[in-house]
């Protein structure tokens, strides 16, 4: 469904990722839209689905694929899908206890596009902040949108909006709200956030100034910073084709279509 593989970067963790069966990645893609993220997770991680019985209707079902599909600017369809793709790529190295956020049921959703709570021994060590873009300008998108964020967060700002992201991750974990908030209040997050950031790329290799200047606004350790690229070949063409095979899952989800 979806390969990782390391590649060399001098700014950071360099990762690729290559789609290699689609069809099955449509379809998690749709059991995560219809919020069956445990399915997904399996699928993804090539294990045995364990059946179950949708409870949309054909109407959420076709109200799911007008908005998130179909919507007025096909930019957000992209950035959506694109989203999901690296939601289901973040399950392929988590370590121990790694949780990853539930992602965003929009695409242009503000905050951040996911983020990943490293822990051990059941304590938080690391946040990964993920910053996904589907664009045919990566470099561009990287230096003008991209490090421009991160040196927000590096300079202290959106804390609340981390604390919050992170104890909501943590109760999808099983972790109880109060328990979870005394956690967090005792963490210093100094030396401790993590950034990927994900971009299209339409050719390989990719260019080795794609993530040029990572390591002047991240300082620190490599593994602070993953630079990470799913290829794909004429991306709006591809993201056109792959959301029609996301809507022809979704509709066999529908009741009285073949469930999973």
């Amino acid at each position: 469904m979806l390969t990782r593989k390391p590649v060399p970067d001098t700014h950071c963790e360099g990762v690729t990722f290559t789609v290699t069966n689609i069809q099955n990645l449509s379809k998690a893609v749709a059991l995560i839209l219809v919020q069956e993220f445990q399915l997904a997770r399996q699928l993804a991680a090539g294990l045995p689905l364990s059946t179950t019985t949708m409870m949309l209707t054909s109407r959420d079902i076709e109200d799911i694929i007008a908005r998130r599909l179909h919507p007025a600017d096909v930019y957000h369809r992209d950035g959506l899908l694109f989203q999901l793709l690296m939601w289901l790529a973040s399950h392929l190295d988590l370590q121990g206890d790694d949780l990853v956020a539930l992602p965003h049921s929009q695409g242009s959703a503000k905050g951040q596009d996911s983020i990943i709570v490293h822990r051990s021994n059941s304590s938080v060590v690391a946040l990964s902040i993920c910053e996904d873009k589907a664009t045919e300008n990566p470099r561009d998108v990287v230096r003008d949108e991209v490090w421009p964020e991160i040196l927000e967060y590096e300079s202290g700002g959106r804390a609340d909006e981390l604390r919050s992201s992170v104890i909501a991750t943590l109760g999808t974990g099983g972790v109880p709200t109060n328990e979870a908030i005394a956690l967090i209040r005792g963490i210093s997050w100094a030396g401790k956030r993590r950034y990927r950031v994900r971009v299209t790329i339409e050719q390989q290799p990719r260019s080795p100034n794609l993530f040029k200047g990572f390591d002047e606004i991240v300082v620190g350790d490599t593994v602070m910073r993953r630079g990470e690229t799913l290829q794909v070949e004429s991306l709006r063409s591809w993201m056109s084709t792959f959301s029609e095979l996301v809507e022809s899952e979704l509709r066999r989800l529908s009741p009285g279509g073949p469930h999973v």
